[in-house]
This record gives structure tokens, C-alpha cells and sequence, in this order.
């Protein structure tokens, strides 16, 4: 027992080892302001990563809704090819084809009546509109309107001679409203469309 008391004295205690200097602390002080600084970076990129997404998630919801005002145009095209006799206009939309500027509340006001707040509203839409079915995962159902913009039957000229009666063309002006997969996102379309009537 002697031996072993007499060996741990001979082994040096960690005070007494050579060249062992106080610690100040300034390794850990340099690990903290290393640490925030990571921690900061952290934050930025995970910001900048929830940021980016939301955009990405905004650009698809804007080309779905320009997808299905696209659709509601071509859906008024096709309503208009399939037409064979001229299409009566009214004033309320009741025959599909309304009279030209029916729907502006006041024509002295300089603005168009699509660019009027009180026609934004999606029910406004919804009661006055043609709705265009077979378009999922949208919010609302894409719609238009079309309306009648001028008839010309004059000034064929390649016909006379022929025989060939002059045939009416009527301009038709198709306003199409398309809405992404929330009511947030609204694309409107325009598209001049003529068309030949015996």
C-alpha cells in the first residue's frame, strides 16, 4: 500500500503540469459567436426556401387560371363556330349574344364595362356569364360573354360579277374570365372573332 500511495504522488496533478497556462475562455466565447452566426444563416435560407415556394405556388396558380380563361375563350369560339344563322343579340344576355356594351352602367364614364369594379364581383359573373363545365380543380368555373360588335355586308368586292350574294360578316367581341384554384387569382381575356352569315 506504501508503493501505490508513494506512485500517486510522483504522478502530477493538472495544475502542475508544464506549460498549462489559466484559461481565459475565449474558445468558447469564438464557438457562441460561430454558432449564431450559422444560426443566422439557417434562418435566411430556410426564409429565402418559404419565400421561393410561395412564388412558385403564386406563378402555378396564375397559369391555371390563364389556362382556363383560355379555355372559356375557346369555348365562346366554338359556341360561335357551331352557329349557323346569325345569333339575335339582347340586353340582358338572355339569347347568348348581348347587344354591344349592355352591360356598362354609364357609358359617359370613360371606362369599359368589364373594367368596372361593379363587374369583378365573381356573382356578377356567375349571373351574367357563360359558365364552362369540364374544368376542375378551380376555384370558380371559368366563364364568358360575348357580344356583337359590328355586322358589315358591304364591300366584298371580289364577289361582284359572280353572282355570289354578299354574305353578312358579324364582329363579335368575347370577353373571357378564368379564376385559379383560389378566388385570388383572376385572368381576363379578349379575343375579336368574325364569322360569314347567309
Amino acid at each position: 500500500m506504501n508503493s501505490l500511495n508513494s506512485a500517486m504522488r510522483n504522478i502530477p496533478s493538472a495544475s502542475n503540469l508544464p506549460g498549462r497556462r489559466a484559461q481565459s475562455g475565449a474558445i468558447l466565447i469564438f464557438c457562441l459567436v460561430f454558432l449564431l452566426i450559422l444560426t443566422t444563416m439557417g434562418v435566411a435560407s430556410m426564409e429565402s426556401t418559404v419565400l421561393e415556394e410561395r412564388m412558385a405556388g403564386n406563378m402555378q396558380d396564375h397559369t391555371a387560371t390563364f389556362q382556363a380563361a383560355e379555355s372559356s375563350l375557346q369555348a365562346a369560339e366554338s359556341w360561335l363556330v357551331s352557329e349557323n344563322i346569325w345569333p339575335t343579340t339582347s340586353a340582358d344576355g338572355s339569347t347568348t349574344v348581348w347587344t354591344l356594351d349592355a352591360m356598362d352602367p354609364d357609358s359617359a364614364d370613360a371606362m369599359h364595362w368589364w373594367e368596372d369594379s361593379d363587374r369583378q364581383a365573381e356573382a356578377w359573373w356567375a349571373d351574367n356569364a357563360e359558365a364552362v363545365a369540364g374544368v376542375d380543380g378551380l376555384a370558380s368555373l371559368p366563364r364568358y360573354i360575348v357580344e356583337e360588335l359590328a355586322n358589315i355586308n358591304a364591300g366584298q368586292s371580289l364577289a361582284i360579277g359572280t353572282g355570289v350574294q354578299n354574305r353578312v360578316r358579324v364582329f363579335h367581341r368575347i370577353t373571357a374570365r378564368g379564376f385559379g384554384t383560389s378566388d385570388n387569382a383572376v385572368v381576363n381575356l379578349q379575343s375579336t372573332y368574325v364569322k360569314a352569315y347567309e
